[in-house]
């Protein structure tokens, strides 16, 4: 049995890709804190006094002095990076110098739309665009594929604000029928929750399915030269012909080789 391309027995099984995902992810950590620690280091040295700027204009010295001591930007920038760590894996991600509010409430405040228009985002690509690169790759070549590859390729072309700008100005301003802004909870009302996610789900899902479309019609292309060739006569998989060992002793047959004893002899 040959293949047309590649060889099957090296793909890794499952076994072997969740441990390399596991490990993937671990890796995240350290690079995680050290860009943590990078930026951290090069707020701290930039030229400019943090305090100076959250007290403004019309501070006076001990005003700034004050903001200084509260911050902690007065001690060393070693001790700084400590205490910052220290807060981090307590959870204190500190106070916004904007709202007043901690920076965990104001995480807590927009993790849910955002965890709304992602899933919904990723819904609306995968149900619009792997349908699409399906009928794509089967019609190779017809008025269909190019249609469909048209659209990807406008759509991932296209400058994703100036379509979010365009899509406000058609639902919201001109025909008025979708809210520019705001959010509502799912608790308050499906309709509610919907009309003000309709915009920018189709304006991320669209950016989103448009790869998801191209990239799909190329996979389903490559994956047609890596079929393996049967023999004539082996049309499903259940009529496959066994995979033979090694060359078998002289002493006995391997099951499912087919071969008799003394076959591997050499004939003079």
């Amino acid at each position: 049995m040959d293949y047309a391309v590649g060889d099957f027995s090296r793909w890794r099984s499952t076994e072997s890709v969740l441990p390399l995902i596991l490990r993937r992810l671990l890796a995240t950590i350290p690079v995680m804190g050290v860009v943590a620690l990078f930026v951290f280091a090069l707020l701290r040295l930039t030229p400019g006094d943090p305090a100076a700027i959250i007290a403004g204009d019309y501070a006076t010295p001990e005003d700034i002095a004050r903001i200084r001591a509260a911050l902690g930007l007065d001690r060393p920038l070693l001790v700084q990076i400590g205490i910052w760590l220290g807060q981090l894996v307590r959870g204190d991600l500190g106070t916004s110098i904007f709202s007043g509010l901690p920076v965990i409430t104001l995480i807590k405040q927009r993790l849910e739309p955002t965890v709304a228009l992602t899933i919904l985002a990723m819904l609306l690509a995968v149900l619009t665009a792997v349908p699409l690169s399906v009928l794509a790759a089967w019609r190779q070549g017809s008025w269909v594929d190019r249609v469909v590859m048209g659209l990807a390729v406008s759509g991932f072309s296209m400058p994703v604000f100036w379509l979010g700008f365009l899509l406000v100005y058609l639902f919201s301003v001109w025909w008025g029928v979708l809210p520019a802004q705001g959010y509502t909870p799912l608790s308050a009302g499906f309709v509610l929750f919907i009309r003000h996610l309709i915009l920018p789900i189709n304006r991320a899902g669209r950016a989103l399915g448009t790869d998801v479309a191209r990239r799909g019609r190329h996979f389903r292309r490559s994956s047609r030269a890596i079929r393996p060739s049967w023999p004539a006569g082996y049309a499903s998989s259940s009529s496959r012909p066994p995979r033979c060992s090694p060359p078998c002793s002289g002493r006995g047959t391997r099951k499912g080789c087919g071969r008799s004893p003394g076959s591997n002899r050499k004939v003079r």
